[in-house]
């Protein structure tokens, strides 16, 4: 069975951004893939140091919940999504400290199947998601869509976005498709 990983990057609880992401982990549970959702502001990581500790050992020395928690769920999943808030032109802090931190894995993500889902105001939008889908392909992931765009600023504000919640739904269908395509012939 498929595993999907849905990463949301905002502070807020259950805001748009969460709300965004859990339409499009609903699609793909629906199309039975095991989802699992986990918001980076209720895990303890901390800044990469650029010590260069896992140049040399192929592991992070930070004991925090990147290296005991989420690093192992990164590893497990075939399905990789990422959703953040736009702050200035680009994504959320919590969501730029984790890309950061998973450079101890280097090449481990490579054909994971992934994509970016980002609510903003407006501005900002397009940039997020390059920023998002560039760490995935420095990882060697396959990005599998163009990414999600949510025009949001206040509370539930999101749901009126039929836009952003049908492209969501595509978003995993389209995914999910590629993972098949990936997962069902090949071992990697």
């Amino acid at each position: 069975m498929l595993k999907a990983l849905g990463i949301g990057g905002s502070p807020r609880k259950r805001g748009n951004t969460e709300a965004l992401l859990n339409v499009a982990l609903a699609e793909l549970k629906r199309l039975g893939v095991e989802t699992e959702k986990v918001m980076l502001s209720a895990y303890d990581i901390k800044p990469c140091t650029e010590c260069r500790y896992c140049v040399d050992k192929g592991c992070c020395c930070i004991d925090d919940d990147m290296t005991k928690i989420l690093i192992p769920k990164l590893l497990l999943a075939n399905i990789i999504v990422i959703a953040s808030p736009v702050y200035f032109n680009n994504v959320s802090s919590y969501v730029k400290v984790f890309m950061d931190r998973t450079w101890c894995i280097r090449g481990k993500l490579r054909n994971k199947v992934g994509g970016g889902i980002v609510v903003g105001r407006g501005y900002g939008l397009e940039s997020a998601i390059t920023a998002i889908h560039s760490f995935m392909l420095k990882h060697e992931m396959i990005v599998g869509h163009r990414g999600v765009s949510g025009n949001a600023f206040e509370s539930g504000e999101i749901r009126s976005d039929t836009r952003a919640l049908e492209d969501a739904k595509k978003f995993a269908k389209r995914l999910h498709e590629i993972a098949q395509l990936i997962f069902s012939s090949h071992s990697y």
